[in-house]
């Protein structure tokens, strides 16, 4: 298949690395982290992405071989480490900073799998990336909530 194209196993793996990233950038700021509400933020929020990382990596599990095989014609960039340098966070972020940053990353997923869900041409590989959409869509909802219970505390 010609360099413009990515197997669907692609995007998962993209998304399972990004939140494998995300949980050691939450570690190690709560290593650096002096209030006790950013460590509890820091915490929820390094859990929450191992459990996601851990879901997709089910995900490709379960999923039939064939389906994450499907090549798309649609090729966005995938690379883990410039999502990751798209959002600066201070040396010392507040829990606002922290929040704003999560919810952004989470939009980073959302947007590209409803983007492929939409671009993708058959049904089963839409099917795929609308499931992925609405993984993404629950964790950003369980972000915002976390962050709810933190600013009432």
């Amino acid at each position: 298949m010609p360099s413009c194209c990515k197997q669907v196993r692609e995007f998962v793996d993209f998304g399972k690395h990004l939140h494998g990233k995300l949980k050691e950038l939450y570690d190690d700021l709560n290593e650096h982290a002096q209030l006790e509400r950013v460590k509890m933020l820091l915490d929820f929020l390094s859990r929450h992405e191992h459990h996601m990382e851990e879901s997709l990596a089910r995900f490709e599990k379960e999923s039939r071989r064939g389906i994450l095989e499907a090549w798309l014609e649609y090729s966005p960039g995938l690379d883990v480490e410039a999502a990751m340098n798209k959002f600066h966070l201070p040396e010392n972020p507040t829990s606002d900073e922290i929040i704003q940053i999560a919810l952004d990353f989470d939009d980073t997923l959302v947007n590209l799998y409803k983007e492929v869900a939409e671009k993708a041409n058959d049904s089963q590989t839409k099917a795929v990336f609308k499931n992925l959409l609405q993984l993404e869509e629950k964790e950003k909802i369980q972000v915002a909530r976390a962050a709810m219970m933190l600013w009432d505390m």
